[in-house]
């Protein structure tokens, strides 16, 4: 994190403010404003306190870390570079000819990098402090209340690592976790999540589940939280191919989860999977309050951090925020392995006005007749993508499908009733619209048709809300 600060104030993309400010919304707010300008920056919250039990923190908190496209490239690197290395990767096979094969042999070395590498526990930056049993107290990290009536404090940056029961499968997932005492947290995975799976596995064999959570460190593992890998493959091998350089772990004080060496907070612990516990609400991304639901609850076993780290959190809210350029980043680096499942798609986007899983608008070439219907089946088939709420798709001479104005006004021109298709399956956690938890209903609609179905006028802003109040006081 002290590298990621210098790196941020380099290029002109931190704010400090020394200002003592309260980890009760007033931190959060602040960095709600920033995020949502042209031109946001990190913020560096050096005097965080909390008023209602009258005590300060010596931790400052780093905020908005990706707060912009040019934050992306910093921490992630060039993302059309990226995903046209998996995309030639994924293409790579075994040549003819003796140049070519030591040029396939460079690059099957340099995978060599991608395998995260075990440290030894005398290295760990992230274990220079430990805090185990009457020491241990989550409240004496700074951790936020983002919104009035959330369940409490959430931490909204913690890196999840998880194990399968028989070790062979390691995950890692970004999650919010509530903070229920000093020494107890809600584990807010959803059920398409691997530690999910894992959990089960657990619980199935009346086992406790080893869980630690790492907080700060590279940036890059924060992102690979988030990054939608296939089920079983763990997102830091994600890490080196990116960096091409292994991600180094350490071992657990108290579990055998292995964490980065250099995250500058830890938590470990076990879920005892037979209790559950209410969590939140929690103000989240769509513009509500998140339900209270029963979730695994987490008894943690050691606080570990370095002799100075810092705390990262992010403010979860309405779009856009800082999932926003995080999930552009997601998008064109998965492209290509999209593309493995639908050949004929050339390009998507998920728009944050759309809150991401909400609508998907996917340019594809159709090939043959009613080839959109089939990819949306493909889609909604398809890990994370299973959860898309709305899908269109476009003809590859639409518009740039960033180019948002244009693009609407071609959808509109080519739409018809009957290229609709209406289906049921499963939706995320957070579909506010549907009558049943983590199902409901979706609509894809095919627009590829070249020739324009009807004519559309545009009325005003003025005259669709008086349409739309005749129908809806």
């Amino acid at each position: 994190m002290q590298k990621t600060i210098s790196l941020l104030k380099e290029n002109n993309l931190l704010k400090i403010i020394d200002e003592p400010l309260d980890i009760y919304l007033e931190i959060p707010h602040i960095a709600y404003i920033e995020t949502k300008k042209s031109n946001s920056k990190a913020i560096l919250f050096t005097h965080p306190i909390d008023k209602k039990n009258n005590r300060s923190f010596e931790t400052p908190i780093l905020m908005n870390l990706f707060c912009n496209f040019k934050a992306v490239e910093l921490f992630i690197g060039d993302v059309d570079k990226i995903a046209s290395k998996i995309q030639n990767l994924l293409k790579l096979k075994a040549p003819k000819g003796i140049l070519k094969k030591i040029v396939f042999i460079k690059e099957m070395f340099l995978l060599k990098n991608v395998f995260p590498k075990r440290a030894k526990r005398a290295k760990a930056k992230a274990q220079e402090i430990v805090k185990i049993e009457d020491k241990i107290n989550l409240y004496d990290l700074p951790i936020l209340t983002t919104w009035e009536l959330d369940g409490g404090p959430f931490i909204t940056m913690g890196q999840v690592y998880t194990t399968s029961l028989d070790g062979t499968m390691h995950n890692l997932g970004l999650y919010r976790l509530q903070v229920y005492d000093k020494n107890h947290l809600g584990m807010h995975w959803q059920i398409h999540k691997d530690s999910n799976h894992f959990f089960h596995e657990y619980k199935k064999a009346n086992k406790k589940m080893p869980v630690s959570i790492a907080i700060g460190g590279d940036p890059l593992c924060t992102w690979c939280g988030q990054a939608p890998l296939p089920i079983g493959m763990f997102e830091l091998l994600l890490y080196g191919f990116i960096k091409n350089k292994s991600a180094s772990l350490v071992k657990s004080i108290t579990n055998n989860i292995y964490i980065p060496t250099d995250s500058d907070f830890v938590i470990e612990g076990f879920v005892d999977t037979n209790n559950l516990k209410i969590e939140g609400p929690f103000g989240d991304h769509t513009g509500y309050y998140t339900l209270k639901e029963e979730y695994p609850v987490l008894e943690v076993s050691a606080i570990t951090h370095k002799k100075e780290p810092i705390y990262l959190a992010t403010v979860v809210g309405k779009p856009p925020l800082e999932d926003k350029y995080m999930g552009y980043a997601t998008g064109k680096i998965f492209l290509p392995l999209l593309k493995t499942t639908v050949p004929d798609l050339i390009d998507y986007v998920m728009p944050e006005n759309g809150v991401f899983h909400n609508l998907i608008i996917a340019k594809i070439s159709p090939k043959y007749p009613s080839i959109a219907k089939q990819i949306m089946h493909a889609f909604w088939g398809v890990g994370q993508m299973s959860f898309v709420k709305h899908a269109i798709f476009v003809d590859n001479d639409a518009p740039n499908l960033e180019d948002y104005d244009n693009l609407s006004s071609y959808i509109l021109n080519r739409f018809h009733p009957k290229n609709i298709l209406i289906s049921y399956g499963v939706c995320d956690a957070l579909d506010h619209s549907s009558a049943k938890q983590n199902e409901g209903g979706k609509l894809g609609i095919d627009v590829t048709k070249e020739e324009k179905t009807i004519d559309i006028t545009i009325i005003s802003d003025e005259s669709l809300l008086y349409k739309i109040k005749s129908i809806s006081p």
